[in-house]
């Protein structure tokens, strides 16, 4: 059983959030990853089928979710015996804060010409690059971390994440979703899809900088280990919106992608 730093405790049908869930943009509210997480977490473990894997989990954020006990409501939208559909609410006091569509699919063993393949070009590392925190240097104790999910990573920086609009770098989140339970690859998957606006983050100067109203992961194959190489590209126009789009990848190759649609917000810290 892991004994790493959980998001939330289990009581009853309510998952209470620890302090490793809070958002970098108020201390009152849930982390973007630790939304998309627990929401990975209750789709995948709703009706287990080992034949089939999630191909895409989208989250609507709809609105800032308070850090208060919350349960997850959820329904099987289709069951069909290649396709299956689950739905996941994220419910805080009464009121739906954030929902997610989870699609599986069966495995099929394919063989694929050589013009089929998925391109396998891994970026550097993650061997021979130092660690860092995710917003900078980490402290020597690690059981002195500050709050919040963004201080439960560990960085190694390839390039770029100077809040220019783009970044890449091999992240590994040492947080499970739920005490108790070690994370599977798509309650892993789920805190580390919010990510890559971070990571591809752009400066509006003052106050200013954009905030995703969701997330969109679409996986090919489930990743091997814990360290994920986010890659990530941020292009904002000026009626306020914008998206980063993240390609993820393990030490074996790309595994998918991750869009974000962006607004912008002032930030309060």
């Amino acid at each position: 059983m892991s004994t790493r730093e959980p998001l939330y405790e289990r009581d009853g049908d309510l998952y209470v959030p620890s302090l490793r869930t809070c958002s970098p943009w108020d201390s009152g509210l849930l982390h973007g990853g630790a939304i998309a997480g627990i929401l990975a977490h209750a789709l995948d473990h709703f009706d287990p089928n080992p034949d089939m894997r999630f191909v895409r989990i989208t989250n609507d954020l709809f609105r800032p979710a308070p850090r208060v006990p919350v349960r997850v409501e959820l329904d099987k939208v289709r069951d069909g015996k290649r396709i299956s559909v689950i739905q996941a609410r994220l419910m805080a006091e009464g009121v739906e804060v954030a929902r997610a569509t989870g699609l599986r699919a069966r495995v099929q063993e394919v063989e694929l010409p050589d013009y089929a393949r998925v391109p396998s070009d891994t970026p550097e590392g993650p061997d021979g690059i130092d660690i860092s925190g995710f917003l900078g240097s980490a402290p020597k104790d690690a059981k002195k971390l500050p709050p919040g999910l963004n201080f439960a990573v560990d960085a190694k920086v390839v390039g770029g994440f100077q809040f220019r609009g783009e970044g890449t770098a091999w992240l590994r989140i040492n947080a499970d979703v739920v005490q108790g339970q070690e994370n599977t690859s798509i309650s892993y998957m789920g805190m580390m899809s919010d990510f890559g606006n971070g990571l591809g983050q752009v400066y509006l100067g003052g106050k200013v900088a954009c905030i995703n109203a969701d997330i969109d992961m679409h996986l090919h194959r489930y990743p091997e280990g814990e360290w994920i190489c986010l890659q990530s590209s941020t292009s904002i126009q000026p009626t306020g919106f914008g998206t980063t789009e993240t390609k993820l990848y393990d030490t074996h190759g790309t595994i998918g992608h991750v869009t974000q649609s962006l607004v912008t917000r002032a930030f309060s810290g």
